[in-house]
């Protein structure tokens, strides 16, 4: 496979160089308007007031994009990385906020959402959706219509929706470390009043690092999605659509290597690791999901009214061991968790002078969490002992956990546009406001730790977020807005916790955000330049604080204080040259605490601000991505030729906030290079073939994804090396 893609290469180099190409209409230099259903309503995203970015299904396929994780490193001020513990699971931050746990009992402060559902935990979110048509990337607090817990911002996944003809399609995808994936497409077309659509995709690879034990390589990984649309038009008024759809993964974790140790008595490499091993094999992890929405969409005189019905599940179990060959911490964790939500929105209009969206939401969970935590401790040294042999450890079971949990949430929001008609409706005034109620219960079983095996709690907050924004539209082509904007996540329980952290529960944290943003297409709309420059207070911040590297486990989770967060985005489109067109987007955030108590029981700091010696968490400084895509169209009939490059570059960053070592959680900087050549509706007979070659991560970078701390050593994966493949597409 190695050989077979340089040569492919220059095979299709060879054809293009053959091919004559076509003129290129005026239309070539102009952008293609982008819509968006960010504030509940379709519109362009040049006239939405929110700093946001939208990958349509045609950037979907040149980054390669099949679920939420293939988006890191793509959306400046946006870090996405996989949870230590489950590679299924992922760490989602904006411009600084956000929640490295995956506990059921723990909200994210990064809302998801897939066709308009609310997805409550961090599980499953590197699952393949089986036809995405969009993903929207929200920055910033998005309160008011989205609700508790999206404090960093929100991620909209918005599926394809059924077709009017019928159609089938069918990718195969190979590439290099045995890569495979097969994605079939059928839509039914029109039947009477009904359209459907049904969408399977399969996956798998070989893993990266070769397990030279017992068991699987490491990272390799088998995945399957699918999703069944049914569209009812039961009437002009009146359109229903069921979806459900499944997702499974299935393959052991990723491989912690050794990187650094106290006084070097453990072997260990700053360098990527090509092989290893776990101390009594490797253990395999399956994570499944699935779940049904109904929406229906009634037009009424005075706005559409939608229900959102919806219910997921998952469940998970997983083996994960960072000891890096060493009989090291290991865990075992069994999840399971489902949940219904309900939503009721109403959006409409009055005239040319008023918008407006309202709705009630009501969203219900339960979760089980068992987990079992092993630890090593060194074994009797010899005597006498020799310092030039590594210490040798034993591996102890050291505490046994299960989790109960549950959470309910009530709201009820609003939101409402003014556009006065003396001003020529260049002016939007929006207020909105959004209440609500939570609850939540927690129970821990923890027969080694808790000195009554058993605790458990309750207890509600509830919260206002109101919203102000002004738009203004300096003519076809600029608008800028001002808002200030609120949101907060919910208060909880820390089921990892020590005995005396488990209660009382943490407080709610809260976020005002103050915004200037600029939206502006230049040169006949041949350039498009949006930006934002923003100032976030943050306060009573959940922050987990370790007691003991050694037992890493028991994290107890508090309101440590406050937070200013400053930055700016710059988000640039610009057609080149006819066919040629450049995307450049960059992040800037600096994110400092303002205080910090440190809580620790017994610490030489307990009680202190200790704010100068933390790091705002997956808070890189700078980042930023730049691509070029290159379309043509070759000969007399519609073949069309793409081309596309794309850098991506993230600043250093910590993955934790406070830590006797902060060094073992220290994340470096790093730049990925990909690229992507199409051929596109190559006629055979009534069919059209489409192929490509791709590249990632085309300068073999080596560069860590997550870094943890065990006390006398320090532990670490890396991301992916470099790999290459070919799409092959045919569509009747």
């Amino acid at each position: 496979m190695s050989k077979s893609i340089p040569y492919m290469s220059v095979l299709t180099a060879a054809i293009l160089g053959a091919m004559p190409l076509t003129s290129m209409a005026a239309s070539d230099l102009t952008l293609e308007e982008i819509l968006v259903t960010a504030e509940k309503r379709e519109s362009s995203l040049q006239d939405t007031p929110i700093s946001m970015l939208a990958f349509s299904s045609e950037r979907l396929a040149r980054f390669g994009i099949s679920d939420l994780g293939d988006v890191a490193g793509l959306a400046p001020n946006v870090t996405i990385t996989p949870f230590p513990n489950s590679r299924s699971s992922l760490v989602v931050f904006m411009r600084g906020v956000g929640n490295n746990d995956s506990q059921s009992t723990q909200d994210p402060a990064v809302g998801i959402y897939l066709d308009g559902v609310y997805v409550a935990r961090s599980i499953g979110l590197t699952s393949d959706v089986a036809d995405l048509e969009r993903i929207e990337v929200l920055r910033g607090p998005q309160g008011t219509l989205y609700g508790r817990n999206t404090t960093g911002g929100a991620i909209n996944l918005i599926t394809a929706k059924p077709a009017e003809d019928f159609a089938i399609s069918q990718q195969f995808s190979v590439g290099n470390r045995d890569y495979w994936r097969s994605l079939s497409k059928i839509e039914s077309g029109r039947v009477g009043q009904f359209t459907g659509k049904l969408s399977y995709l399969e996956s798998g690879h070989d893993g990266w690092v070769e397990n030279t034990g017992a068991g699987k390589n490491f990272g390799e990984e088998e995945k399957q999605a699918g999703r069944a649309v049914l569209r009812w038009d039961a009437s002009e008024r009146l359109v229903i659509d069921y979806a459900y759809d499944f997702s499974n993964i299935d393959g052991p974790q990723h491989f912690y290597q050794t990187t650094s140790s106290t006084g070097n008595a453990i072997p260990a490499s700053e360098q990527r690791s090509d092989s290893g091993s776990w101390n009594g094999g490797v253990e395999p992890s399956n994570t499944e999901l699935s779940g049904h929405s109904l929406i229906a969409s009634f037009d009424t005189p005075w706005g559409q009214l939608k229900s959102i019905t919806a219910y997921r599940e998952l469940a998970e179990d997983i083996v994960q061991d960072y000891g890096g060959g060493l009989p090291g911490f290991k865990i075992r964790v069994g999840i399971e968790q489902d949940q219904v939500s309900q939503e009721f929105q109403f959006v409409g209009d009055a005239g040319e002078s008023w918008r407006y969206v309202a709705g009630l939401y009501y969203f219900k969970e339960h979760g089980v969490e068992k987990e079992t935590d092993t630890v090593p401790i060194p074994a009797p040294a010899p005597v006498p002992p020799n310092p030039l042999v590594p210490p040798s450890f034993v591996t102890i079971t050291l505490e046994d956990r299960q989790i109960y949990s549950s959470s309910e949430a009530y709201a009820a929001y609003g939101q409402v546009t003014w556009s006065p008609a003396q001003l020529n409706h260049d002016l939007d005034i929006t207020l909105g406001g959004r209440y609500t109620v939570d609850k939540r219960a927690a129970r821990k079983d923890s027969a080694v730790y808790f000195t009554n095996g058993e605790q458990s709690d309750s207890d509600e907050w509830s919260n206002f977020n109101p919203s102000l924004t002004a738009d203004y539209s300096w003519n076809d082509n600029i608008n800028t807005f001002a808002k200030v904007v609120t949101a907060y996540k919910s208060g909880g329980y820390n089921v990892r916790s020590t005995e005396d952290g488990f209660t009382p529960p943490f407080d709610e944290e809260h976020m005002v955000s103050y915004e200037l943003g600029l939206k502006s297409n230049w040169l006949n709309n041949r350039i498009s330049v949006n930006a934002a420059l923003f100032h976030a207070d943050y306060q009573d911040m959940q922050l987990q604080q370790i007691t003991n590297n050694a037992t890493i486990f028991l994290t107890d989770v508090f309101n440590v204080g406050e937070a200013q967060i400053d930055g700016f985005e710059l988000d640039v489109m610009a057609v080149l040259l006819p066919g040629l067109t450049m995307q450049l987007s960059y992040g800037y955030t600096d994110a400092d605490f303002v205080e910090y108590i440190d809580q620790r029981s017994g610490s030489a700091t307990e009680g202190e601000n200790v704010a100068d010696q933390a790091e705002m968490p997956y808070a890189p400084e700078h980042n930023y991505t730049v691509g070029f895509e290159y379309q043509r169209g070759l000969g007399a009939g519609p073949i069309m030729l793409t081309a596309s490059v794309d850098y991506q570059w993230t600043d250093e960053r910590y993955g934790t906030a406070f830590n006797d070592d902060m060094s073992g959680f220290f994340l470096d900087d790093y730049g990925l290079l990909n690229t992507r050549v199409a051929l596109s509706d190559i006629a055979l007979g009534s069919a059209k073939l489409s192929l490509a070659l791709w590249g990632r991560n085309l300068a073999d970078e080596e560069y860590k994804v997550h870094s943890i701390s065990l006390g006398a050593y320090q532990a670490a994966y890396f991301g992916e090396p470099k790999s290459y493949g070919m799409d092959l597409t045919l569509s009747f």
